[in-house]
């Protein structure tokens, strides 16, 4: 099993069962990572946990007001992930396959967060550790203006996005749609290429598909 930010902040005795489970409730209602959860409503000081996690998964403590931050690498990460999950893309490095992108988080045990980014970029993660308050001063501040390509969203928690929140912060629009090769197919390309993956996958068999398709060519010429 996987270890969670919940495993650390329990281990640590950052947070008990009856606060944990508020804090779980603030971060579903709210949209946003445990780690934010636990400072914003959990009582835990943003230093506190930055400490603990940087000591427990022996990651790098980034001071992000001495960090120099790549604006190519923030272009990689949209702003509502970054955000809310308490992240800021700070490098990218080319000299590696695959290459590597570094990621203050304050949430480094955030997987989804992680799959997002490196799923989006074709880059590994190389997770520090930062502080809730801080990424998020420094989101605040590099995203300000940076075109950014558009990562297709998954609910946090499984929950929708509270009414109200601002889908963009810099002065002109942030996200824009990233160009894609099937974007040029044509439908009837589209519906073959799904209904081959289907017949790989073991999802429908062929021959039905065949079957299907002459007995409504048939109906259709009835008509």
């Amino acid at each position: 099993m996987r270890r969670t930010i919940e495993d650390v902040l329990t281990e640590a005795g950052l947070l008990d069962e009856t606060r944990l489970r508020h804090v779980r409730r603030y971060a579903r209602h709210n949209g946003v990572c445990l780690a934010r959860a636990a400072v914003e409503n959990g009582g835990v000081s943003e230093e506190v946990l930055a400490a603990t996690l940087s000591s427990r998964l022996r990651l790098p403590r980034v001071n992000l007001a001495q960090e120099v931050v790549d604006d190519d690498a923030v272009r990689q990460v949209p702003y509502d992930l970054a955000e809310s999950r308490r992240l800021l893309p700070l490098a990218i490095d080319r000299s590696v396959s695959p290459r590597v992108i570094r990621v203050a988080m304050a949430d480094p045990l955030d997987f989804d967060a992680t799959e997002e980014i490196e799923m989006a970029t074709g880059c590994t993660v190389e997770p520090l550790v930062g502080g809730v308050g801080e990424i998020g001063d420094a989101v605040t501040r590099h995203y300000r203006g940076v075109i950014t390509k558009m990562i297709p969203r998954r609910p946090v928690f499984g929950a929708a996005i509270p009414a109200g929140t601002p889908v963009a912060i810099p002065l002109e629009p942030t996200t824009q749609p990233h160009h894609q090769v099937a974007d040029e197919a044509s439908p009837e390309l589209a519906i073959r290429a799904l209904i081959e993956v289907l017949v790989e996958r073991g999802v429908i068999e062929r021959e039905a598909w065949l079957e299907v398709i002459r007995r409504l060519v048939k109906e259709k010429a009835g008509e």
